[in-house]
């Protein structure tokens, strides 16, 4: 394997005819997340909690995702994403809240936790099969992670969830580069349907995601690019879960909406 390190001459025709055989890429951002809305209710006769007004997130949380894709012969690729997501918050209750079935008196100081991070591999498949440009689509698998905890303070009152399981999607992803070395590209994951149908289960779930991104980068070289990105991550889920916690009915209604802005860099290894 030849690996070249100098900047990548001006497209041409016949450039853009050769993508490389096998690419090797590696992608990391880091920013910040805004949490635009997110609600959440525990038990049929729980309390419709708005975290973002009375959960403490209305603030910035830190935001990392790392993904690395491999593609070969100019037109597949696969990709696996690994993406933390952690949301922890302190406030005073202001009102009698229920999570299945436990009441938190007005109040109550309590700490509140909600985890979703996931590991997604995916498959594309490019139409364009120009080298630094793209249009593909495919699908995804994805393993969510799910944690939702309330503690009080004194840690007398808990109430938790917990939830794994795989999230099937479709996936897009688009990018085109210029001469001068800038590029812009974009990138979705998303579905919407009933988990029962999916996974098969008795469980009259309704789930949602959508992982949408746009960016705008350069080539510093063949091997190294830098680039800005603004992404919306919603989703979530309302139904009722197969096999509940004693203490749950099992009725869980969550949903989420998220905006990143991050900095990230691509490291690519080329094979011709």
């Amino acid at each position: 394997m030849a690996l070249d390190n100098s900047r990548p001459p001006p497209k041409t025709k016949a450039t853009l005819a050769q993508p490389p055989n096998i690419e090797w890429s590696l992608w990391a951002e880091l920013g910040f997340l805004v949490v635009a809305s997110h609600i959440v209710q525990l038990g049929d006769d729980g309390t419709r909690f708005d975290y973002r007004k009375e959960g403490g997130q209305d603030i910035l949380f830190p935001f990392f995702r790392l993904s690395t894709d491999l593609k070969f012969k100019g037109r597949h690729t696969v990709v696996f994403l690994y993406q933390p997501l952690k949301l922890s918050g302190e406030t005073v209750l202001t009102e009698d809240t229920v999570f299945d079935g436990i009441v938190f008196p007005a109040d109550t100081a309590v700490n509140s936790t909600y985890g979703f991070p996931f590991w997604r591999i995916s498959y594309l498949y490019d139409f364009l099969r120009r080298a630094g440009d793209e249009a593909s689509v495919g699908f995804s698998l994805q393993i969510r992670n799910a944690t939702i905890t309330f503690t009080s303070a004194d840690g007398m009152l808990r109430a938790d969830r917990r939830d794994v399981g795989p999230v099937p999607a479709l996936k897009f992803r688009g990018r085109w580069g210029f001469e001068s070395g800038v590029w812009w590209g974009a990138e979705v994951d998303g579905i919407y349907a009933p988990i029962s149908v999916i996974n098969g289960s008795s469980s009259e779930v309704t789930g949602a995601l959508l992982d949408a991104s746009l960016r705008v980068g350069y080539d510093f070289t063949n091997r190294i690019s830098g680039f800005f990105n603004v992404r919306y991550l919603g989703g979530g889920a309302v139904g009722d879960e197969n096999n509940p916690d004693p203490q749950s009915d099992g009725f869980t209604k969550n949903w989420l909406h998220f905006v990143t802005v991050s900095l990230g860099v691509e490291f690519r290894a080329v094979s011709r």
